[in-house]
């Protein structure tokens, strides 16, 4: 389009530059012309300047002129020019039949009222009517009449030209544009080969961004970066089938081998009784670990729905306790509770995670320890911390791990097997569905997890 464009364009310009030098050299005749009439002076004396006419009409060959005064021709134009000249005087611009040509007339501009032109394919007409100055005789009318065969011929091969140039510059610059985009985009082929050979096993393997062009490194980057987090995704996935696996293995190992025990021989009814009890520890575990599963899955699917309740931290905080009462006990224990934070969010989604947090309190705490439960309000946030003693501080790197699945301490315990590390998880999974946070630290204090609400109502 920009060929076609540019090529139209300078044609026009040459075109509009050739009539303009048409009209420059018969408006200069026509002038030289009156200005011959006007050393005449009157009529009569015309024959003076009849060879100096003669002369200007020899030195351009493709001008004809005619000159009348009054019914009579002083110099006389070609038949078909003195009919076009007729036709104008009369005002008569419909086609005029010559005697080989056929004529198109226009009015055009001029500063003699009256004054007319005439434009054929190949001639350019001009009539004037000339009055002396003191004169009292009848005007001179002054046909000028300028031959623009060549000029029309110029302008015709120009045009084929124009065309020619703008047909096959089009086909050129279209054959250029696609090689130098077909080279400017073989990187790209090259990028999206190799992703085409990326396989899940090997995720971890990143496009080349050098081969890229500058213009998509930064998406080739981008793309690098999905293919980490995915690598990521599925190691934490493979990692999370496998503790599965682990998990669920242990209670139907346990569950097979006591049944294949109580089967072997007959044995009296309270030791089956006892065997079915055992066996009913072993159900309900993993009934509480498929329940556990199942809630983290519909939160990482986004599927849940949250309650906006108005929840007092502190109040809920006191009803799990004295849940926990009896075991915190039985071990020494004492849960105290401080402060009072109010936040919003579903109510038994946050009972659960105030749950979570004191069973792995008392679970994990030595016996005799005092476990402080503390509700406050921040600038943007409620808060609530558990804070317990720890065996050993817990390296800044690993405090994070705490709230994957199936994690558990690095101080194993025999009353390990009644959690499946998802506890913490389910915690960290409420959290995010409240646009929260939870957090642990670790330090001479012994272990804080901190779980932050935002939007806090009230609090002090």
């Amino acid at each position: 389009l920009i060929m076609i464009a540019v090529t139209a364009s300078l044609y026009q310009t040459l075109r509009m530059q050739v009539e303009a030098l048409d009209t420059e050299v018969i408006e200069g005749k026509t002038r030289t012309i009156e200005r011959f009439l006007d050393e005449a002076a009157t009529p009569e004396r015309l024959d003076e300047v009849l060879g100096r006419l003669n002369d200007l009409l020899i030195s351009h060959p493709a001008l004809s002129v005619g000159l009348r005064v009054g019914d009579d021709w002083i110099v006389t134009p070609q038949p078909e020019i003195a009919v076009a000249a007729a036709r104008l005087a009369s005002g008569d611009l419909a086609t005029v039949q010559g005697v080989d040509r056929t004529w198109s007339l226009k009015r055009v501009q001029h500063p003699w009222t009256g004054d007319l032109c005439a434009t054929r394919g190949c001639t350019v007409l001009k009539r004037v009517q000339h009055q002396w100055t003191g004169v009292s005789a009848a005007p001179a009318e002054i046909i000028v009449a300028l031959d623009v065969s060549d000029s029309q011929r110029l302008l015709r091969s120009r045009a084929v030209t124009a065309s020619l140039v703008a047909l096959f510059g089009s086909l050129l610059s279209g054959a250029l544009a696609f090689f130098v985009v077909r080279r400017g985009l073989a990187p790209i082929a090259r990028v999206a080969e190799r992703a085409e050979r990326i396989t899940i096993q090997g995720l971890g393997t990143a496009l080349a961004v050098e081969d890229a062009p500058t213009e998509i490194r930064g998406l080739v980057e981008s793309i690098n970066h999905m293919l980490a987090r995915l690598d990521a995704s599925f190691g934490a996935l493979e990692q999370f089938s496998a503790d599965i696996a682990h998990e669920l293995r242990t209670p139907i190992h346990n569950l097979l081998l006591q049944t294949q025990v109580t089967l072997s021989r007959p044995r009296a009814a309270e030791e089956y009784r006892e065997a079915l009890l055992s066996n009913l520890e072993e159900l309900q575990r993993l009934d509480r670990m498929v329940s556990d599963m199942l809630f983290l899955a519909r939160a990482d699917r986004g599927v849940l729905t949250v309650a906006d309740d108005t929840v007092d931290l502190a109040q809920e905080a006191t009803n799990v306790a004295e849940y926990f009462e009896p075991a915190a006990s039985e071990r020494s224990q004492e849960i105290v509770i401080h402060g009072h934070s109010v936040a919003r969010g579903d109510r038994l989604m946050i009972r659960r995670a105030i749950t979570n947090l004191l069973s792995n309190a008392v679970r994990h705490a030595p016996p005799g320890d005092r476990i402080v439960v503390r509700a406050r309000s921040a600038a943007d946030a409620a808060v609530f911390e558990v804070i317990n003693s720890c065996p050993a501080p817990i390296r800044s790197d690993e405090l994070p791990r705490l709230f994957t699945r199936f994690a558990r301490g690095n101080e194993p315990r025999e009353d390990d097997r009644d959690g499946a590390g998802l506890g913490l998880a389910i915690v960290d999974s409420i959290m995010r569905l409240h646009g929260g946070v939870a957090q642990a630290e670790s330090g001479s204090f012994g272990i804080r997890f901190t779980l932050r609400f935002p939007s806090i109502l009230t609090g002090t």
